[in-house]
């Protein structure tokens, strides 16, 4: 289990409610995992699934290698073949009290979480700010 394959499963989720443009689903996979993380902690399968961490960027936090494999799509949503993954099933109520959110509504959350907060001078001038897993459990205490 990787981030890459929670990216994906979480494609396929969408692709049954309309799709999921690249910046939405950069949000959608943070806010899954952190409100994962709020109910049962630290455990295996987060340990499985953070295989890569979210950046601060400034429209809120990034998987890098996501946000590259999904690029080309613009502000369209993502055509690519997914499936989903029978071991991220637990997460996907996470997922459905998201999905129906605006994008500028998770951003702006997103942005007053105590990580991007805290580091909005420095993300504003592009310094590299990496979110541990104790950062995602903080931002969703």
């Amino acid at each position: 289990m990787t981030m890459q394959r929670f990216a994906e499963h979480i494609i396929s989720l969408s692709n049954n409610h309309g799709g999921i443009s690249n910046l939405k689903l950069q949000k959608i996979l943070y806010f899954t995992l952190g409100e994962y993380i709020k109910d049962h902690g630290i455990n295996d399968l987060v340990n499985d699934i953070y295989t890569e961490p979210f950046e601060a960027w400034s429209y809120g936090p990034v998987v890098r290698s996501e946000y590259f494999r999904n690029q080309r799509f613009g502000r369209y949503n993502i055509r690519r073949e997914t499936t989903t993954n029978s071991n991220y099933n637990e997460l996907n109520s996470y997922f459905n009290n998201n999905v129906n959110r605006s994008i500028s509504s998770l951003i702006e959350d997103s942005h007053n979480r105590p990580t991007w907060y805290n580091n909005r001078e420095a993300i504003l001038r592009n310094q590299k700010i990496i979110y541990s897993l104790e950062d995602l459990q903080n931002d969703f205490r």
